[in-house]
């Protein structure tokens, strides 16, 4: 009997240590598993979060350049006003210019070509009378005739008497015309001489003002053809 009863307390003890070397295996597969799992998706996690950081960087990078080119383009805006005014501000000083009047005969005859045969007028500012008097008397048309108009922009205006037509060469309005091309001039001057240009607006770089050779480089704003482009 006592026999039989170790034989079985060896066969239970057997038995007790096969499910227990198998539940730690299985345990042991299953804690594998499970972290194998875990790296996973701590992986996929580590995938998102860096899309959602890339994106996040791209969206600050383009932001970024916006602001960068919007500022860029609000100083050039800027300067570009600036420049204006400062040529507005010479058209005074340009009609009353040698070699603007030396080319209004010139100016005149072509604006005269864009009308009709026919009677007309031209209108011109105060400080042109005597010189537009003069290249009237050379073209010998008895059917056209200067009038003096104190509020006239500096320049002159030629109308056909019926008022068909009209030929606008004063300074301003040949300007507005103009002013397309000229800011690109102005911009390729800016980047050749560099941003000191600013200085020079604000009176504090060479010349006192910079307005200086921005006139200049426009007087030969004088005859017909800009304002007829």
């Amino acid at each position: 009997m006592d026999q039989l009863l170790a034989a079985l307390e060896r066969e239970a003890v057997a038995e007790v240590e096969e499910k227990l070397e198998r539940a730690k295996a299985e345990a042991a597969e299953l804690l594998t598993e499970c972290q194998a799992e875990l790296a996973q998706r701590l992986d996929d996690q580590l995938r998102d979060r860096e899309r959602e950081l890339g994106v996040q960087i791209a969206l600050e990078v383009a932001r970024a350049q916006r602001v960068g080119r919007s500022e860029v383009l609000l100083a050039r805006d800027g300067l570009l006003s600036r420049v204006r005014e400062a040529v507005v501000g010479r058209l005074a000083d340009l009609a009353q210019d040698p070699g603007y009047r030396a080319r209004l005969p010139e100016g005149l005859r072509e604006a005269v070509g864009f009308l009709a045969e026919g009677p007309a007028e031209v209108v011109c500012s105060f400080q042109l009378a005597a010189p537009l008097a003069a290249a009237l008397d050379a073209l010998g048309r008895e059917d056209l005739t200067l009038r003096e108009d104190p509020g006239l922009e500096p320049g002159f205006v030629v109308r056909a008497r019926d008022g068909h037509a009209e030929v606008d060469a004063r300074l301003a309005t040949r300007l507005e015309r103009m002013w397309p091309e000229l800011s690109l001039a102005v911009l390729a001057s800016m980047e050749e001489r560099g941003w000191w240009v600013r200085a020079e607006l604000d009176g504090d770089g060479p010349g006192g003002g910079g307005s200086g050779d921005a006139a200049s480089d426009n007087e030969g704003a004088g005859g017909a053809d800009g304002r007829l482009e």
